[in-house]
């Protein structure tokens, strides 16, 4: 009973273990693929860019009952990017270590 339980315990241990040690592996994975979907996006936006030339859709014609809405789709694009990027590369600095306050308001004075 006592080998099973030490079995079972030395288990957890090394499946907390290896959390401990994936877990910034992850982070940096997770980091790269946005990075990696960011350069993407930016080839998504000159491939629009291109065909909305080739395309000579500066303006719509009237008669136009159906077309594609570049200006639209550039927009949503730049949310995305600007989404990862924010996330990315946070404006302000991350939250520190909580350091605790007192609790203590009350002072003697001193006599003079």
């Amino acid at each position: 009973m006592t080998l099973v339980l030490v079995n079972i315990s030395l288990g957890a241990l090394c499946v907390f273990g290896l959390l401990f040690i994936m877990a910034p592996n992850a982070l940096a994975a997770e980091k790269d693929e946005l990075a990696s979907a960011q350069n993407l996006l930016i080839q998504v936006q000159s491939a629009i860019e291109r065909a909305r030339i080739a395309a000579g859709q500066d303006q719509i014609e009237p008669h136009q009952r159906y077309f594609f809405d570049y200006p639209r789709a550039t927009t949503d694009l730049d949310a995305i990017h600007t989404g990862i990027d924010r996330y990315l590369q946070p404006s302000r600095a991350q939250p520190r270590v909580y350091s605790g306050i007192t609790g203590i308001y009350r002072a003697e004075k001193i006599p003079e």
